[in-house]
């Protein structure tokens, strides 16, 4: 067990469960929620007849078809739920946000605590997969880009699996779609549920020019609000066609929404520090993320980027940095291929890091008083941290030392 986590070990040793046997025959087999689909133990357990649903598809079984308000898509899942509970928080609607979010608690965490009315869960396409019965009653697809083809086979399976957060969907159900995708916009076509639109080219249900407006109505503006960016003006959009289905009024809608933040990682302004501004982006591990992060991010930057592929090279990013990173400073398992790729485009204001507390030494000489130093990866980090979180706090750690 010398492996395991001291969690498992202490379940182990409790008796609650124990250590998978492939000599033995399991009725049911559940997955946690970023167990990747493609591994072997999947094989072996169809091929021993193991009936395997995902952690959401058991919990949703267990509570009886609970209310769920399901959140999937390729980029902005977590900001979009979290947006959503703050929304619920400002109307006194009672609860539970999880799911696959980091950090955040696991559906699972609801088997041993109150029940809620209301359960807002960030999903993922590894979870969908493995669904069953699992029916939200408002469903939200954010947008899709390429991601995870470390895992999927390709784009078509990777799409279908988003698709199917809809596929349990009656016609007393929501489909909360964002209209600026065509791919997103056509499921209207093929699912049960009532579709209800978000986007800047919305002509129905929640459009953002600058404020935003459901079918037509003036809501609120985007001045004021404490998350900046379009890509984060897309997100408000998509919870607040949320809180319509739900009959929120406006005025506790625009209290939600202005009562957040942000999450963790995620556009995290650490501080100005000898008149350099640091901001940790660590979330930020595919390509179109990190060119909307980069766009929301005012003043000359120098990023830092670079990590492990998931089926993406990033080059539309690259281009972004090309023509407007004042610098750039690569680590990671791809910062030889990122720096030929800048090499061949004539950028040369790079530098290669050995570690993350070099890669902030190095970003330190290009930068001048009103510059910002900018993790902003576009890859994923488990080349050389345990996850996203962990890289972002030895970025922090980085910036805050002299």
């Amino acid at each position: 067990m010398s492996g395991l986590s001291a969690e498992a070990q202490q379940l182990i040793s409790s008796g609650q469960v124990g250590l998978y046997d492939d000599e033995q025959r399991y009725d049911l087999a559940i997955s946690s929620p970023g167990f990747p689909p493609g591994r072997s133990i999947y094989t072996v357990l169809k091929r021993q007849g193991t009936k395997v649903i995902d952690e959401i598809e058991y919990v949703y079984q267990q509570l009886n078809h609970p209310t769920v308000i399901a959140v999937t898509g390729t980029n902005g899942k977590s900001t979009t739920a979290a947006l959503i509970s703050s929304i619920l928080v400002a109307a006194q609607k009672d609860h539970f946000l999880g799911g696959n979010m980091a950090p955040g608690k696991p559906f699972s965490h609801v088997m041993v605590g109150r029940k809620s009315d209301y359960y807002v869960l960030e999903v993922s396409s590894f979870q969908l997969m493995r669904i069953e019965t699992f029916r939200p009653h408002v469903a939200v697809l954010t947008n899709i880009g390429i991601d995870h083809l470390n895992w999927h086979s390709d784009m078509e399976e990777y799409r279908t699996a988003k698709e199917r957060i809809f596929s349990n969907q009656e016609s007393n159900d929501y489909a909360v779609l964002n209209y600026d995708d065509e791919w997103i916009r056509n499921l209207a076509g093929r699912i049960k549920a009532r579709a209800v639109y978000f986007g800047q080219h919305a002509t129905s249900g929640v459009s953002l020019d600058g404020k935003f407006h459901y079918e037509g109505v003036e809501l609120f503006a985007h001045n004021g609000l404490p998350l900046r960016g379009t890509h984060n003006f897309m997100n408000m959009a998509a919870a607040i066609a949320v809180a319509k289905v739900l009959k929120i009024p406006t005025t506790q809608i625009e209290q939600g929404v202005m009562n957040f933040t942000g999450l963790p990682h995620r556009l995290e302004d650490v501080g100005v520090i000898h008149d350099i501004r640091y901001i940790n982006n660590s979330m930020c591990t595919n390509a179109g993320a990190a060119v909307a992060s980069f766009h929301a991010v005012e003043g000359p930057k120098i990023v830092i980027l670079g990590g492990r592929h998931k089926g993406d090279e990033g080059t539309q990013y690259f281009d972004v940095l090309i023509k407007h990173a004042k610098a750039c400073v690569l680590l990671g398992e791809n910062s030889g291929f990122i720096a030929e790729y800048l090499e061949a485009h004539q950028y040369d204001r790079y530098a290669i890091a050995r570690d993350m507390n070099d890669a902030v030494v190095k970003a330190r000489r290009f930068a001048e008083p009103g510059d910002v130093i900018f993790l902003n990866p576009g890859f994923a980090s488990f080349d050389r941290f345990r996850d996203f979180e962990e890289r972002g706090e030895v970025f922090k750690n980085a910036a805050r030392q002299d």
